[in-house]
Protein backbone atom coordinates (compact mmCIF):
# COMPACT_ATOMS: atom_id res chain seq x y z
CA UNK A 1 0.00 0.00 0.00
CA UNK A 2 0.84 3.77 -0.82
CA UNK A 3 2.45 5.24 2.18
CA UNK A 4 0.84 7.83 4.69
CA UNK A 5 1.84 11.89 3.77
CA UNK A 6 1.49 13.86 6.75
CA UNK A 7 2.17 18.19 6.21
CA UNK A 8 3.25 19.47 9.24
CA UNK A 9 2.70 23.52 9.39
CA UNK A 10 4.40 25.68 12.30
CA UNK A 11 2.50 29.23 11.93
CA UNK A 12 3.40 32.06 13.96
CA UNK A 13 0.82 34.25 14.69
CA UNK A 14 0.75 37.88 15.66
CA UNK A 15 0.16 38.30 19.87
CA UNK A 16 -2.95 40.34 18.85
CA UNK A 17 -4.47 37.62 17.35
CA UNK A 18 -7.66 35.20 18.24
CA UNK A 19 -8.42 32.16 16.24
CA UNK A 20 -11.48 31.33 17.38
CA UNK A 21 -13.30 34.84 17.23
CA UNK A 22 -13.70 37.99 15.03
CA UNK A 23 -11.95 38.53 11.73
CA UNK A 24 -9.03 36.79 12.85
CA UNK A 25 -10.77 33.90 13.82
CA UNK A 26 -13.04 34.60 10.24
CA UNK A 27 -9.52 34.11 8.34
CA UNK A 28 -8.91 30.94 9.90
CA UNK A 29 -12.05 29.43 9.47
CA UNK A 30 -11.81 30.49 5.56
CA UNK A 31 -7.98 28.71 5.79
CA UNK A 32 -9.12 25.47 6.60
CA UNK A 33 -12.34 25.23 4.92
CA UNK A 34 -9.72 25.95 1.40
CA UNK A 35 -7.37 23.02 3.01
CA UNK A 36 -10.44 20.67 3.86
CA UNK A 37 -11.91 20.91 0.30
CA UNK A 38 -8.87 20.77 -1.88
CA UNK A 39 -8.51 16.72 -3.87
CA UNK A 40 -6.38 14.34 -2.01
CA UNK A 41 -7.02 16.13 1.60
CA UNK A 42 -8.28 13.48 4.46
CA UNK A 43 -8.20 15.21 7.37
CA UNK A 44 -6.69 18.51 8.80
CA UNK A 45 -6.28 19.18 12.38
CA UNK A 46 -4.99 22.41 14.42
CA UNK A 47 -4.21 23.50 17.43
CA UNK A 48 -1.71 26.04 19.21
CA UNK A 49 1.92 24.73 20.80
CA UNK A 50 1.50 24.32 24.57
CA UNK A 51 4.97 25.52 25.70
CA UNK A 52 4.46 28.29 22.50
CA UNK A 53 0.84 29.36 22.10
CA UNK A 54 2.16 31.87 19.47
CA UNK A 55 2.69 29.08 17.65
CA UNK A 56 -0.12 27.36 15.62
CA UNK A 57 0.45 23.66 14.38
CA UNK A 58 -1.11 22.54 11.39
CA UNK A 59 -1.60 18.67 10.56
CA UNK A 60 -2.65 17.61 6.96
CA UNK A 61 -3.27 14.09 5.76
CA UNK A 62 -2.86 13.85 2.06
CA UNK A 63 -3.69 11.05 -0.26
CA UNK A 64 -0.13 11.93 -2.15
CA UNK A 65 2.48 14.54 -2.22
CA UNK A 66 1.35 15.35 -5.37
CA UNK A 67 -2.23 16.33 -4.17
CA UNK A 68 -0.58 18.76 -2.00
CA UNK A 69 1.67 20.07 -5.09
CA UNK A 70 -1.04 20.61 -6.96
CA UNK A 71 -2.83 23.03 -4.08
CA UNK A 72 0.15 24.83 -4.07
CA UNK A 73 0.69 25.52 -8.00
CA UNK A 74 -2.98 25.95 -8.37
CA UNK A 75 -4.87 29.87 -8.87
CA UNK A 76 -6.12 29.15 -5.66
CA UNK A 77 -3.14 29.57 -3.06
CA UNK A 78 -1.96 32.98 -3.98
CA UNK A 79 -5.11 34.57 -2.23
CA UNK A 80 -5.34 31.39 -0.55
CA UNK A 81 -2.13 32.35 1.58
CA UNK A 82 -2.15 36.29 1.17
CA UNK A 83 -5.45 36.24 3.54
CA UNK A 84 -3.19 33.71 5.76
CA UNK A 85 -0.61 36.38 5.83
CA UNK A 86 -2.40 38.73 7.39
CA UNK A 87 -2.12 37.18 10.90
CA UNK A 88 1.64 35.67 10.68
CA UNK A 89 4.18 37.32 13.07
CA UNK A 90 7.03 35.44 10.73
CA UNK A 91 7.81 32.76 8.23
CA UNK A 92 5.86 29.70 7.57
CA UNK A 93 7.51 26.20 8.28
CA UNK A 94 6.16 23.37 6.87
CA UNK A 95 7.22 19.85 5.71
CA UNK A 96 6.02 16.04 4.63
CA UNK A 97 6.29 13.20 6.73
CA UNK A 98 6.22 9.87 4.95
CA UNK A 99 5.12 6.87 7.45
CA UNK A 100 3.54 3.22 6.81
CA UNK A 101 0.03 3.10 5.45
CA UNK A 102 -1.01 0.90 9.01
CA UNK A 103 0.13 4.04 10.82
CA UNK A 104 -2.21 7.21 10.88
CA UNK A 105 -1.54 10.44 12.53
CA UNK A 106 -5.80 10.88 13.54
CA UNK A 107 -5.06 8.09 16.08
CA UNK A 108 -2.32 10.01 18.59
CA UNK A 109 -3.98 13.62 16.90
CA UNK A 110 -7.02 12.93 18.53
CA UNK A 111 -6.27 12.12 21.93
CA UNK A 112 -6.46 15.59 24.35
CA UNK A 113 -3.16 16.08 24.16
CA UNK A 114 -0.43 15.39 21.26
CA UNK A 115 3.35 14.80 22.15
CA UNK A 116 5.41 15.89 19.22
CA UNK A 117 8.97 15.28 18.70
CA UNK A 118 11.10 16.09 16.32
CA UNK A 119 14.69 14.06 16.18
CA UNK A 120 17.37 15.51 13.95
CA UNK A 121 20.16 13.10 12.27
CA UNK A 122 23.53 13.33 10.60
CA UNK A 123 22.29 13.18 6.45
CA UNK A 124 24.88 9.63 6.39
CA UNK A 125 22.65 8.11 8.97
CA UNK A 126 20.73 5.09 8.43
CA UNK A 127 16.96 5.42 8.07
CA UNK A 128 16.50 1.68 8.39
CA UNK A 129 19.00 1.48 11.47
CA UNK A 130 16.53 4.46 13.58
CA UNK A 131 13.53 2.35 12.19
CA UNK A 132 13.87 -0.73 13.89
CA UNK A 133 15.18 1.54 16.83
CA UNK A 134 11.47 3.28 16.67
CA UNK A 135 9.62 -0.06 16.31
CA UNK A 136 11.34 -1.29 19.83
CA UNK A 137 10.83 2.52 21.32
CA UNK A 138 7.07 1.92 20.07
CA UNK A 139 6.97 -1.91 21.35
CA UNK A 140 7.84 -0.83 24.85
CA UNK A 141 6.13 1.70 25.03
CA UNK A 142 2.47 0.81 24.25
CA UNK A 143 3.66 -2.11 26.91
CA UNK A 144 4.81 0.36 29.79
CA UNK A 145 3.05 3.39 29.52
CA UNK A 146 -0.86 2.89 29.62
CA UNK A 147 -2.34 6.15 28.95
CA UNK A 148 -0.76 6.51 26.31
CA UNK A 149 -3.12 6.67 23.22
CA UNK A 150 -1.18 5.78 19.77
CA UNK A 151 2.52 6.32 18.33
CA UNK A 152 3.09 6.85 15.32
CA UNK A 153 6.73 7.82 13.51
CA UNK A 154 8.19 8.49 10.44
CA UNK A 155 11.07 10.27 8.22
CA UNK A 156 10.71 13.85 6.38
CA UNK A 157 10.70 13.78 3.06
CA UNK A 158 12.80 17.00 2.86
CA UNK A 159 15.47 17.95 4.73
CA UNK A 160 16.52 20.20 7.09
CA UNK A 161 18.59 22.61 9.20
CA UNK A 162 19.58 22.02 12.89
CA UNK A 163 22.82 24.11 14.51
CA UNK A 164 24.03 20.27 16.07
CA UNK A 165 23.93 18.45 12.15
CA UNK A 166 26.23 19.63 9.74
CA UNK A 167 25.07 19.98 6.67
CA UNK A 168 21.38 18.82 5.87
CA UNK A 169 19.85 17.14 8.40
CA UNK A 170 17.15 13.81 8.13
CA UNK A 171 13.95 14.64 10.21
CA UNK A 172 12.20 11.91 11.98
CA UNK A 173 8.49 12.90 13.32
CA UNK A 174 7.15 10.87 16.33
CA UNK A 175 3.29 11.73 17.71
CA UNK A 176 2.37 10.31 20.86
CA UNK A 177 -1.30 10.88 22.65
CA UNK A 178 -1.75 11.25 26.05
CA UNK A 179 -5.03 12.28 27.63
CA UNK A 180 -3.08 15.48 29.59
CA UNK A 181 0.58 16.75 29.51
CA UNK A 182 0.86 15.83 33.24
CA UNK A 183 -0.02 12.41 31.96
CA UNK A 184 2.88 12.30 29.79
CA UNK A 185 5.41 14.08 32.38
CA UNK A 186 4.53 11.30 34.97
CA UNK A 187 4.72 8.79 32.30
CA UNK A 188 8.69 10.19 31.79
CA UNK A 189 9.11 8.92 35.97
CA UNK A 190 8.72 5.48 35.10
CA UNK A 191 10.43 2.28 34.88
CA UNK A 192 8.88 2.10 31.68
CA UNK A 193 9.89 5.26 30.36
CA UNK A 194 13.37 4.21 31.40
CA UNK A 195 13.09 0.87 29.40
CA UNK A 196 12.28 2.77 25.98
CA UNK A 197 13.26 6.25 25.68
CA UNK A 198 16.95 4.51 24.63
CA UNK A 199 15.78 3.31 21.53
CA UNK A 200 14.33 7.16 20.74
CA UNK A 201 17.53 8.55 21.62
CA UNK A 202 19.80 6.03 19.88
CA UNK A 203 21.52 7.77 17.11
CA UNK A 204 20.39 11.38 16.45
CA UNK A 205 21.72 14.41 17.22
CA UNK A 206 19.20 16.83 18.37
CA UNK A 207 15.93 15.52 19.81
CA UNK A 208 12.90 18.64 20.06
CA UNK A 209 9.89 18.01 21.93
CA UNK A 210 6.43 20.16 23.02
CA UNK A 211 2.60 19.54 23.00
CA UNK A 212 -0.55 20.62 21.18
CA UNK A 213 -4.21 19.99 22.09
CA UNK A 214 -5.42 19.59 18.14
CA UNK A 215 -8.85 19.90 16.95
CA UNK A 216 -10.46 18.59 13.80
CA UNK A 217 -11.75 20.50 11.46
CA UNK A 218 -15.10 19.95 10.05
CA UNK A 219 -15.90 22.03 6.88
Amino acid sequence: MAPQITEIVYIPLRPDVDLDHGDAGNIWTDTLNTIATQPGCQSVLWGRQVEQPKTAELVIDWATLDDHKTFMASPTYKPFYENLSTLLDGPVKLYHVESPSSQSFSTPGSAPVTECISIYFEPSYSTAAYDASFAKFADVASKTADEAQGVVGGWSIEDHEHEKVEGAAKLFAVFIGWPSVEAHMKYRQTEGFKECIPHLREGPKALQMHHVAFKKHLS
